[in-house]
């Protein structure tokens, strides 16, 4: 009997460690257009030292001056085309406004290998206190689209 409890046993635990090699299939979800683009790096100001991670919610907003300047490096794959890359933000609790927009130009780092790029943004006037949420959207030409979404707040 304890045998066929250790054989169960051991077949339960490879079961279990059975790890997927297909990062596409695991990372993206096919639809009848193709593909959204997939991103998952944590957002940071990538100009500071050291460099500072971006807030996730609104109270956990990271702060600057009026007119301080930084860049986020958002990195990224799109098994379909990109057709550019979109920054909103909303400013309190006014309407999302576009800041920019940059058509897509490949900039693929062998390092990471995904796609990287630096996203710059420069802090509104805006009363002490203000939290700006800022959407980095990346939209494929099949109009599918993934937006990151970090915080900021006026110091």
């Amino acid at each position: 009997m304890n045998f066929i409890w250790s054989l169960l046993f051991s077949a339960i635990v490879l079961a279990a460690c059975d790890k997927s090699q297909d990062f596409l299939r695991d990372n993206t979800t096919p639809t009848g257009v193709g593909y959204a683009p997939t991103s998952n790096n944590t957002l940071q100001d990538v100009t500071a030292n050291p460099i500072k991670t971006l807030g996730t919610t609104s109270s956990t907003a990271t702060g600057y001056a009026v007119g301080a300047s930084f860049k986020t490096e958002l990195t990224f794959f799109s098994q379909s085309p990109v057709k550019e890359i979109n920054l909103y933000n909303t400013i309190g609790t006014g309407t999302r406004t576009l800041v920019t927009t940059s058509p897509y130009v490949s900039a693929f780092s062998q390092s990471k290998r995904l796609d990287t790029l630096l996203v710059p943004y420069s802090i509104p006037a805006a009363a002490v206190g203000t939290v700006v949420k800022l959407e980095y959207e990346i939209l494929n030409q099949n109009a599918l689209k993934t937006t990151r979404t970090a915080y900021v707040k006026v110091q």
